[in-house]
């Protein structure tokens, strides 16, 4: 192929490829500026968290036997027994799988969980470190949108200008997520960089792998473009091709 013909394709490819695949790059760019510029701190909001204080329930009798919890459980199946604490009480939770909890006083053997709306506030409270008045509650009982861990949970809204949203498991009385309006935009960037729209978590879906292989298309080809449009190498051709003139001399 010669130059002009493969001058000629380049251009085909380019335009053919930049007006769809150019709107995909600029996501793709506003995306990285967005990671590159907000650090994840902001995104999670680990600095407003409230410091986790580990107790040491080692040395702690008086507890009731697992083994009574287990024969009063309703789960009919339990995978796995922590011991922690939850609003300043030494509890025992008893895990079918992440969702399915019972959480039990460590000491009294009471049934904590399900917990209330109001203990849901208090919790959340707590381990919101900035001053903030809640403003709403609300019990989410499906997984999706912003929150996908355990269920049920009680969503504690606070009236901070981020917007903050505060995730509590209803059956282990844990903080399970913490959403902001920063982390909002960096998922909803997120999902237009992988082109997730659903889950936004596959990053080897088809339409990503499709349009990367056109936008290296259409990177390619504009710095073919250049290349052969360009004087500076065209006039390195030019002074291979020309013969240099010797002067005649006169008789």
């Amino acid at each position: 192929m010669n130059r002009q013909r493969l001058q000629k394709f380049s251009r085909k490819v380019h335009r053919a490829f930049a007006p769809l695949i150019g709107i995909q790059l600029f996501l793709w760019t506003l995306g990285g500026l967005y990671f590159s510029w907000v650090h994840l701190d902001n995104v999670h909001g680990d600095y407003e968290r409230a410091e986790t204080v580990v107790a040491d329930l080692l040395g702690a009798t008086g507890m009731v036997s697992v083994e009574s919890l287990l024969e009063r459980s309703t789960l009919g199946r339990v995978e796995d027994v922590r011991v922690g604490t939850m609003m300043d009480r030494t509890v025992i939770r008893l895990y079918r799988d992440m969702d399915r909890v019972e959480t039990y006083d460590a000491f009294s053997g009471e049934l904590l969980s399900p917990i209330s709306e109001a203990e849901a506030r208090e919790i959340a409270d707590d381990d919101f470190t900035p001053e903030a008045e809640i403003v709403a509650v609300q019990l989410v009982e499906e997984k999706g949108g912003e929150y996908k861990n355990a269920v049920p949970a009680y969503r504690v809204d606070f009236g901070n200008w981020k917007s903050t949203h505060v995730y509590v498991h209803a059956n282990t009385g844990l903080v399970t997520s913490r959403r902001n309006s920063i982390w909002r935009g960096f998922d909803f960037l997120w999902m237009l960089h992988i082109v997730d729209f659903q889950n936004r978590e596959n990053f080897n879906n088809w339409l990503l792998r499709i349009l990367s292989v056109f936008g290296m298309a259409t990177v390619l080809s504009g710095y073919l473009l250049w290349i052969l449009t360009t004087p500076l190498f065209r006039r390195g051709r030019r002074s291979k091709s020309v013969p240099s003139s010797t002067p005649v001399s006169g008789t």
